[in-house]
C-alpha cells in the first residue's frame, strides 16, 4: 500500500514537471520565423484620426533561399517589410501568412505599398530586422490588401 501511495504521490508530483518542460514555446516560434523581414508599427485608421496613405500598389513574387524571404517584382529582388501582425512565415511548409491568408513561395501577389532604397539609418525606427545576409539594395514596403494574382500560362 505504501509503495501505491509512494508511485502515485511521484506521480503527481513529476507529471507536470514533464509536462512543462514538452509545452512549445509559440513566441520563440513566431520570433523565429519573423526573423525573415522587416516589420514596422502601422497606426490604425479611425473616423476620428483616418490613416491616409498614398495609393499605391506593388506586384511581387516571393521566394524562400538560403534562410531569407525574398520578394521580386519582375526586375528586382527585395527584403520584404510588413506591418506589426500582418504577416508571418512557415519555413517548414514555405508558406507566407498575410492578414491570415496563406500563400505558397512563387504566388505572385497585389498589395498597397512601395519600392525604396536600402536606407540603414531609416530602418532603425523599425519593430524587426532580419539578419543582414537577408537584406538587399531595396526594400518592399507593404501596408495591407494583399491578393493573388493569378498569371495566365498559356
Amino acid at each position: 500500500m505504501h509503495k501505491t501511495l509512494f508511485r502515485s504521490f511521484l506521480l503527481i508530483i513529476i507529471f507536470p514537471l514533464i509536462v512543462s518542460c514538452e509545452t512549445p514555446n509559440h513566441q520563440a516560434a513566431t520570433q523565429q520565423h519573423n526573423e525573415l523581414f522587416f516589420t514596422y508599427y502601422l497606426p490604425k485608421s479611425t473616423p476620428e484620426k483616418p490613416l491616409l496613405i498614398n495609393p499605391t500598389a506593388i506586384t511581387t513574387e516571393f521566394k524562400y533561399e538560403d534562410g531569407c524571404l525574398l520578394a521580386f517584382d519582375g526586375s528586382r529582388w527585395m527584403t520584404p517589410v510588413f506591418p506589426e501582425g500582418h504577416a508571418t512565415f512557415d519555413s517548414h511548409y514555405e508558406t507566407l501568412k498575410l492578414l491570415e491568408t496563406s500563400y505558397k513561395m512563387g504566388d505572385v501577389i497585389s498589395a498597397a505599398g512601395y519600392v525604396r532604397p536600402y536606407n540603414g539609418d531609416k530602418v532603425k525606427s523599425y519593430s524587426n530586422i532580419p539578419a543582414e545576409k537577408c537584406i538587399t539594395k531595396y526594400l518592399a514596403i507593404y501596408y495591407g490588401d494583399y491578393e493573388k494574382i493569378y498569371l495566365d500560362k498559356n
